[in-house]
């Protein structure tokens, strides 16, 4: 006869992180290692001023589900973020934050004021300014890093000065 095998109990350090793998509450550690730092966007309107770089700001709200999956799946693609860190300064804004106060173009108002004020009126929303804090354009929406990465090309090189973006998605096929 055969004997059923036996089974140890799990050890007590374990089960707290077997817990919450199970539940999805630990991120990956590579999803950790490779986050962006995001940085207010006073420093990053500030930075764009002397890098001359364009200016992303991510519009997010807490309870967002796209939001987060573009911050696991799409900010942390090494490719993307590296275009990033290249040609853009990049911000985020909660669009439900009524109690700060943000100061642009001679405004004072919430990062939520500010975030519609922009055109953010959903989350996920990705605005695009011009270095001096001129409005380009705004992307609502999760978008996969494929396409998000077209999308940073068309702006990070100014294509957008002189193209449309289907122009652009044109020339990129058929250089």
């Amino acid at each position: 006869m055969n004997a059923l095998p036996s089974h140890r109990p799990i050890p007590a350090r374990v089960l707290p992180l077997l817990l919450a793998c199970l539940m999805g509450t630990v991120a990956p550690t590579n999803v950790l290692a490779q986050a962006l730092e995001w940085r207010s966007f006073p420093e990053a309107v500030a930075a764009a001023r002397k890098s001359g770089k364009a200016i992303l700001v991510d519009v997010y709200a807490p309870w967002c589900g796209w939001c987060r999956k573009m911050q696991t799946e799409v900010y942390t693609l090494p490719e993307l973020r590296d275009y990033l860190h290249e040609h853009f300064e990049i911000a985020r804004l909660n669009l439900e934050e009524y109690g700060d106060t943000v100061t642009f173009k001679g405004y004072t108002l919430t990062s939520a004021e500010l975030a519609m004020g922009l055109g953010a009126s959903s989350t996920p929303t990705t605005v695009f300014l011009e270095p001096d804090g001129a409005y380009i354009t705004r992307l609502p929406g999760f978008h996969e890093g494929d396409v998000f990465l077209q999308v940073l090309r068309f702006i990070g090189t100014g294509a957008y000065h002189r193209l449309t973006y289907e122009e652009f998605l044109a020339k990129e096929r058929d250089p």
